[in-house]
């Protein structure tokens, strides 16, 4: 336990350090953020994405008024960025300089209903979680086959997150009032996860990060429910990690760099 203690307020103290030491990572403001494996930093607001590169510098971005606000961003794939157009329900995949693939996917064409929660689920795959009919449904990217899941939850559920691991074995289903449910890679139920209070949550090799209460903890889905806490950030609203760098976002919008060594 001291050595757990001991390594807990290294990373605080590594944090702190890396806070004072002036302005943010990224200065223009944004709703929502996350990262690829090439560290690469998206950040959207309304019906625009911009990328950008590790050092902050911007890359490219994508707009499309016509399909209005962008709610969810999935980067899992760099060269297949999934782009989700809520009032629109569209789907639209652009490759690594932001630029469309294809033709938009209109949710809706599979009688998809709003509200939805979409994420990538394989290279060729996406899962989408439809709350009226409670169910997660699988769509192959050519079209050529659609697999639909029914859940059956015996308690009011109303998840507003929906992730999948990096090697999409896994997908979690958050509800901040009620608790996370897990499947599989074929949407199978696994368990369930009576944990409150999550505000927003990544996956990566079967360890959970979640945001509660401007902190960001970690806890191993193989292990027992013990969470640890990572590091503490007054007013942050998301965050996404890449090895050891985070990337926080602060309710003003702007983006801070955390190189996190534990």
């Amino acid at each position: 336990m001291p050595h757990r203690i001991l390594c807990i307020f290294f990373s605080f103290i590594v944090a702190l350090n890396a806070l004072a030491q002036g302005r943010p990572f990224i200065s223009q403001p944004y709703d929502h953020i996350t990262t690829d494996i090439q560290e690469h930093v998206y950040g959207w607001k309304n019906n625009r994405l911009d990328l950008y590169d590790a050092d902050g510098n911007l890359l490219y971005y994508y707009t499309n008024p016509s399909l209005g606000f962008i709610s969810k961003v999935d980067a899992s794939i760099p060269t297949k960025i999934m782009v989700y157009h809520e009032e629109s329900n569209t789907i639209v995949l652009l490759n690594n300089k932001l630029a469309p693939i294809g033709n938009p996917i209109h949710l809706i064409d599979f009688q998809i209903q709003t509200p939805v929660l979409p994420a990538m689920f394989g290279i060729n795959r996406l899962a989408c979680y439809n709350e009226t009919n409670q169910q997660i449904i699988l769509i192959d990217l050519d079209m050529s086959q659609i697999d639909v899941v029914n859940c059956q939850f015996d308690m009011e559920f109303h998840p507003q997150f929906m992730v999948a691991d990096h090697n999409f074995e896994q997908l979690l289903l958050s509800d901040s009032a009620a608790g996370i449910a897990i499947y599989d890679r074929f949407a199978s139920f696994q368990k369930w996860i009576p944990v409150q209070g999550i505000q927003y949550l990544q996956l990566q090799n079967n360890i959970l990060y979640y945001l509660k209460d401007d902190s960001i903890y970690s806890n191993d889905l193989n292990t027992l429910w013990s969470p640890s806490i990572i590091v503490w950030h007054g007013g942050l609203v998301a965050f996404s990690k890449v090895l050891s760098n985070w990337y926080l976002l602060s309710s003003n919008g702007s983006i801070d760099k955390l190189s996190i060594r534990r």
